[in-house]
């Protein structure tokens, strides 16, 4: 294992050799120091392994912090650009039709096996020094995992890429968002999560009592509050079943920090509340989904004129069809899976330096940097002073607002395919709107409820217009309550515009400002359709 604590951090000569980008669309808030220790090397060598083998024209991916918050370069690939991307291309189109047997053979003989490992290691007696070893282990596997990652998303985006072009082509249109629509309705593991709270939610319902109590208990006090009944008592029994498959996730998925749901079912809870309150009907929502999803394609297919074109198209459509809750699943089992397992692990870990006196708290152990650890592994000693200074650090980089991006951008801009996950990248603020990216078709109009934490949660009411910066699946069951979507970062590709597909909701993503711009109970109308965003006296 190779580390090096300084490596992690962007430096003023960093900024003069090229164009960083803080990444406000998946990592919107600053990182511990041992998160940092891990996905930082993770992301560099496993985009500069999975790039190289799928002759992306982009070499790596050059990832830093600075304050906590992470920052990438994308640097350009050394050789002739457009002959690269071909290659590229060949070599998406070839991975195509095997995507998903791919990725659920990762998944089978390499992410759930190791996670194996790591929940079987936390429950036996262990030495420093064998922490030590798995230590080193986890490191080496999140390199690993994050160029699987890699390997498991590109080809979907090489997919959409040309399903969208050939449309293009066929239908002589250059808006091809439609061709989005033409996607939802397809089973993944965050509707699949969804599906699970909702049913509880069923089961809750049949009970006066546990509705009553659900209902009319604050959330921080639902788990006590059940847990004093034997009716609340058997109900935790079948939350921790569900939580046993679908609860390894933390509402902010790329940490260490936060506590997963399986630790604290609270979140769980509470969308099982929501539910309740909206009275969603997961099942029949989802039929009309696919209904309408088909009654559109079958509309738009009888527009296109006959030809091989149509029939090459059609092809490229029941493969993205076929795998479009990829972007979903994979997620599921590395962007929220590897940390969830890996905060059990190392709060393990964090242990057996409470007992060696070198902190006061398990939690304490995110505080150091990997080296550091290591090296108190090997020769403990008390870090109460670092570790309290570390702490306040990380609370203070919360509270600022980190710099968009530092260095020259490249003359020719952000990649589309980028910019589709990533949303516009810089605000467009006018005197009586504001635009972003047009995520999800519809118009709504209704009060806003600005939503920076999973602490405001409880405050959205049916009908609200949803703001925040971004967010993750574990944000979802708010897509049941709330009648549109407004967020700082994201593009139509980004998890809250897939989402808001799904739910029939209007968006309006990567808007920059709409978090600081907005307070609640304000009115706006969303026009999901256009991408703006009108304000109402």
């Amino acid at each position: 294992m190779k580390f090096v604590q300084e490596d992690l951090f962007l430096t003023e000569e960093d900024k003069q050799q090229g164009f960083w980008v803080q990444d406000d669309t998946h990592l919107a808030d600053p990182f511990t120091p041992l998160f940092a220790s891990y996905f930082i090397p993770a992301m560099n060598e496993g985009t500069r392994r999975a790039f190289a083998g799928m002759k992306f024209p982009v070499q790596q991916f050059r990832a830093k912090i600075e304050n906590g918050y992470y920052y990438q370069w994308a640097i350009p690939f050394a050789g002739d650009p457009q002959a690269q991307a071909a290659e590229h291309l060949q070599w998406g189109m070839e991975r195509i039709p095997k995507m998903l047997a791919l990725f659920q053979g990762y998944v089978e003989s390499e992410l759930l096996p190791f996670y194996a490992r790591l929940d079987a290691f936390r429950v036996q007696p262990f030495t420093r020094a064998e922490a030590a070893e798995m230590l080193q282990e986890l490191y080496a596997f999140y390199q690993r995992a994050w160029e699987l990652h890699f390997e498991i998303v590109m080809p979907r985006m090489v997919l959409l890429t040309a399903l969208t072009q050939t449309y293009a082509e066929l239908s002589g249109t250059a808006n091809t968002a439609v061709v989005y629509d033409w996607l939802v309705g397809v089973m993944n593991k965050s509707l699949e999560t969804d599906q699970g709270l909702w049913q509880l939610s069923r089961r809750a319902r049949q009970s006066p009592a546990l509705q009553e109590l659900l209902l009319n208990t604050e959330p921080q006090q639902l788990l006590e509050a059940l847990g004093r009944t034997e009716e609340g008592c058997a109900f935790l029994a079948d939350v921790q079943d569900f939580l046993a498959e679908y609860g390894f996730r933390a509402t902010n998925s790329h940490e260490f920090v936060e506590a997963i749901w399986v630790e604290n079912p609270t979140p769980a809870l509470t969308a099982i509340r929501r539910f309740l309150e909206s009275g969603y009907d997961f099942q029949a929502e989802l039929q009309k989904t696919v209904e309408r999803r088909q009654q559109a394609f079958d509309s738009a297919m009888h527009e296109l004129p006959e030809g091989e074109q149509k029939q090459h198209f059609l092809s490229l459509y029941r493969h993205a069809l076929e795998s479009w809750g990829l972007d979903e699943d994979h997620h599921f089992y590395i962007d929220a899976m590897l940390p969830a397992k890996s905060r059990l692990f190392l709060l393990a870990i964090g242990d057996r330096l409470v007992e060696a006196g070198v902190v006061a708290a398990a939690q304490d152990v995110f505080f150091f940097y990997l080296d550091e650890l290591l090296d108190v592994l090997h020769e403990p000693s008390a870090q109460q002073e670092l570790i309290a200074r570390r702490r306040a650090e990380w609370k203070a980089s919360q509270s600022r607002k980190p710099v968009p991006a530092y260095g020259v951008p490249p003359e020719h801009g952000l990649n589309p395919a980028l910019e589709e996950v990533m949303g516009p990248s810089a605000p467009q603020v006018e005197a009586a709107q504001i635009k972003g990216a047009a995520a999800s078709q519809g118009v709504y109009t209704g009060q806003v409820r600005v939503v920076h934490s999973p602490g405001d949660f409880s405050s959205v009411q049916p009908g609200d217009v949803l703001v925040c910066k971004t967010t993750t699946p574990a944000w979802t069951a708010l897509f049941s309550v709330v009648g549109a979507i407004i967020t700082d970062a994201g593009g139509i590709l980004s998890h809250a515009g897939t989402v808001a597909r799904e739910y029939q909701l209007p968006a309006v993503l990567g808007t920059k400002v709409a978090t600081s711009l907005f307070r609640d109970g304000q009115t706006v109308t969303v026009d999901g359709t256009q991408g703006v965003v009108r304000f109402h006296e």
